[in-house]
């Protein structure tokens, strides 16, 4: 009787999950602690990516961290864009360290995506930090492409007081020590597709992000035990997000974020089930 009971319960609170959207607290493996939600590009799969109009989407969607990806322009201009060239989202085949800050008045990220974003630009970084301030923590990862002038001393100049609501990633090693080095605080993530375990203490990473098919739970254990978090990166199948998760890894990035969340009220679901029996 008292089962019946319990899985009434469970089944009630599942449909309301489900219904209304909540999201529960969903540990990933061997953890305590919620899987962090992150929005890829700031939610490439509902707007135009690293854009205002998907950052803005994210918030609303109760999103914890978007990430995003920040290129230096010719004139120092930090702006929001994961390519070194603007060929794929705007049609111009022109490189980042050609071009001002002027001439994103005349490039259109939008209308590529969707007719309902016709007229989204590239944002900057400062664009970025002014609609996340208090509302959203981000992960921004810097770019190389050995062109930069005074990358960490720009970036650290724009966040300013918001030092505290952002992460800031790198593929490049010498990035992040050189932020750790003018900003000892600021938190930083590592971005790889794989990782050696000689880099499993990086004293300038206080987290990683890993691609997610090459995580193992041998290698998130290893990386916790160093006092770090792990991310995986960049599920969009619920498949690809259950990898993650049973690898132990702190929090997923994906594009679709609204996937991500179904997946992990589902995942809260069964084992609200399980544990009645």
């Amino acid at each position: 009787m008292k089962i019946i009971r319990k899985t009434a319960i469970v089944m009630l609170l599942c449909l309301y999950f489900l219904t209304y959207g909540v999201l529960p607290q969903v540990q990933a493996a061997g953890k305590d602690a919620p899987v962090i939600v992150v929005a890829h590009r700031a939610g490439a799969k509902v707007a135009p990516e690293n854009t205002v109009a998907a950052l803005e989407q994210a918030i609303r969607d109760g999103v914890p961290i978007a990430e995003i990806d920040v290129q230096q322009l010719s004139d120092g201009t930090l702006i929001v864009m994961h390519d070194s060239n603007f060929k794929r989202t705007t049609g111009e085949d022109i490189c980042v360290w050609d071009v001002e800050a002027d001439a994103l008045k005349t490039l259109e990220v939008g209308s590529g995506f969707s007719a309902a974003y016709r007229g989204e630009q590239i944002p900057t970084l400062e664009e970025m930090l002014a609609c996340a301030r208090g509302r959203i923590t981000l992960m921004i990862e810097l770019k190389y492409t050995g062109q930069e002038d005074a990358l960490e001393e720009s970036v650290l100049t724009l966040l300013h007081d918001m030092v505290d609501e952002c992460i800031i990633g790198s593929m490049n090693k010498g990035i992040l020590q050189k932020m750790k080095e003018l900003e000892p605080g600021i938190s930083t993530v590592f971005i790889a597709h794989d990782l050696e375990e000689e880099d499993y203490e990086l004293d300038y990473a206080d987290s990683y992000s890993i691609e997610g098919r090459n995580l193992t739970v041998d290698m998130v254990d290893a990386i916790h035990y160093c006092g770090k978090s792990v991310y995986g990166w960049t599920a969009n199948t619920s498949g690809a997000m259950l990898w993650i998760v049973n690898c132990g890894a702190d929090g997923v990035i994906t594009d679709d974020v609204r996937l991500l969340q179904t997946f992990l009220r589902e995942q809260a679901c069964r084992k609200a089930f399980a544990s009645v029996y």
